[in-house]
């Protein structure tokens, strides 16, 4: 009986001293708590750089010295991060290291998954965020390696405090098609081989949002960004045989610019379908039509792909594919509107003047324009087939929905000023 009461005395223990976010440091996480590795020394201490950013009595602090170029440390939580609602970790950091030093934040547990973010400002706090919407909750452990690729020297260079880790609200996670212009979405994009790449205003119309693209003069040949995180899209990119177009809207400083789309499996990299085509204008907006039947040269076919039973749900846009930076210099471009489909025609940025409320709907959707007419809505499935259509000369129409199965579609909806397009849901 004594045993059985130790064991459960020690069980209770465990779980009182066990950690979850959000971690501040003030009182419940201490030295001992910090698993150290390959060079990475982490304390608890009083805050060096209390000010207003940053109040806190207590900060943690990690010190690189010798080692690998992944030192660091890490904490082990109570249970596995959920990441179905509040999809990002923010963390305070405050380093005296350049700006542009790389923090990893890395999870481990069931597998791992990792992020990288560079800081922005030096010698004070900042508030950095890593993004892992779409990742399963599989992880209870969470890794800190600041400066990662390089070998800490234990200098004020290699010294860094953070602060106040906890899981936030990013936005719902992106789908197709994306015209940038949704509150409550997360337009997060994942630049890669030297891209930067960032949400703007349209330098061409302060009423329309679009992705701007720097392909920096240090950018490889084939940098490139990823139109959302890594999770890529909620629905899959219905491509087939019969219906392999895509449409982005593209803006170039020339014209006869390369540009490459691809499609790939989040989960699997090694699934993915390339296309190519050419700018025809320069320094003006364009819509470019992308056909994966038609697939760059040494990448897989469509038809290989899906035969192989391949699904794609993310899409990465290259600019200027195949020539590095070094050669073209630092050239800015933009992105807009990213479609499936044959919606080549569509003039997606002014979606938002189109409502469908409510949506998601049980049994009716009602479509309304703002200061126009509609003319027609056709209802269309994720493979591009219309399923019914509804002809009308008031600025608002009604769908019925109720025979339709739970899931999501199109209404590509006609007005006097042009064809726009929405995305629905049924439930």
């Amino acid at each position: 009986m004594r045993i059985f009461l130790a064991i459960v005395l020690i069980g209770m223990l465990t779980i009182c001293d066990a950690q979850s976010l959000p971690i501040d440091f003030e009182e419940m996480i201490g030295t001992e708590d910090f698993i150290d590795f390959d060079g990475g020394t982490a304390t608890v201490i009083d805050n060096p750089q209390n000010d207003s950013t940053n109040p806190s009595t207590k900060v943690a602090q990690i010190v690189r010295e010798g080692g690998t170029i992944w030192s660091g440390s890490k904490i082990a939580l109570a249970a596995n991060l959920d990441f179905t609602t509040l999809n990002k970790i923010s963390m305070k950091v405050f380093t005296s290291a350049p700006v542009g030093t790389v923090v990893k934040f890395k999870l481990e547990g069931n597998g791992t998954t990792e992020r990288d973010v560079q800081t922005s400002v030096s010698n004070e706090w900042e508030t950095i965020s890593w993004d892992f919407t779409g990742e399963p909750s599989n992880f209870n452990e969470i890794v800190f390696m600041f400066d990662f690729g390089n070998v800490g020297d234990g200098s004020i260079n290699s010294t860094f405090l953070f602060d106040d880790i906890e899981q936030v609200y990013g936005g719902k996670q992106i789908d197709w098609p994306v015209d940038f212009e949704e509150e409550d979405i997360n337009y997060t994009m994942t630049d890669f081989g030297g891209n930067s790449s960032s949400l703007e205003v349209d330098p061409t119309n302060a009423s329309n949002h679009v992705i701007k693209v720097i392909k920096t003069d240090e950018a490889a040949t084939w940098a490139g960004t990823t139109i959302g995180t890594n999770a890529g899209f909620a629905t899959d990119i219905p491509l087939s045989l019969t219906n392999a177009l895509m449409t982005v809207k593209v803006w170039s400083p020339e014209a006869n610019t390369p540009i490459r789309l691809k499609v790939e499996d989040s989960n699997d990299p090694t699934h993915a379908c390339e296309t190519e085509t050419n700018t025809s204008l320069a320094g003006e907006w364009e819509t470019l039509t992308f056909d994966f039947t038609n697939q760059a040269p040494g990448t897989e076919s469509l038809e290989v792909g899906l035969s192989m039973g391949w699904t794609y749900n993310m899409a990465s846009i290259f600019f200027n594919f195949g020539t590095e930076g070094s050669q073209a210099g630092e050239k800015i471009y933009y992105f807009d509107d990213v479609a499936f489909g044959e919606f080549s025609s569509i003039d997606l940025s002014a979606t938002k003047k189109i409502v469908a409320f409510p949506n998601p709907a049980i049994s009716q959707w009602t479509i309304k324009a703002e200061g126009s007419a509609i003319n027609k809505v056709e209802i269309l499935n994720l493979n591009g087939i219309i399923l019914s259509q509804k002809f009308s000369n008031s600025d608002n129409i009604d769908i019925d929905c109720q025979t339709f199965p739970q899931g999501f579609y199109l209404a590509r909806i006609y007005t006097p000023s042009g064809i726009y397009l929405i995305k629905l849901h049924k439930i």
